[in-house]
């Protein structure tokens, strides 16, 4: 099969397409799973496959219904602990705020207490989930 830059991809474009990493692709490369062909000079070689061999791969793969569950929980997973970290900072200025307030007396105000246990709490969670 005659491999032309228009009807190829690079390693990388073709680990991106399968979803898999760039040193699967050079197994499968060197399996024969999938049909690529090394071009250019010494120093400046690239290998490129055949987007019908990638085509074929994909299709023979399939999608694995347990990984895309795992990556869909992943995201949200993520998506949360943003919108945790971004209320965490609000938080944050909102107790050094009151503390600038109450600073005037030696006796902390109870919502002060409060928002200070909160955050205490807060921290000894991330340490946890972080370990």
């Amino acid at each position: 099969m005659s491999i032309t830059p228009d009807s190829s991809m690079t390693v990388a474009e073709a680990a991106e397409t399968l979803g898999v990493s760039e040193r699967t692709v050079w197994r499968y490369l060197k399996s024969g799973k999938l049909d690529g062909t090394t071009v250019g000079d010494a120093g400046s070689q690239r290998t490129l496959i055949a987007r019908a061999s990638i085509d074929a791969a994909a299709s023979a793969r399939g999608r694995d219904p347990q990984a895309d569950a795992l990556r869909a929980e992943r995201d949200a997973l993520a998506k949360a602990l943003a919108e945790a970290e971004a209320e965490r900072a609000a938080l944050r200025e909102r107790v050094q705020s009151l503390q600038l307030v109450t600073s005037r007396g030696s006796r902390r105000s109870v919502p002060e207490q409060a928002l200070t246990a909160l955050f205490t709490g807060i921290e000894k969670v991330r340490a946890r989930r972080a370990a």
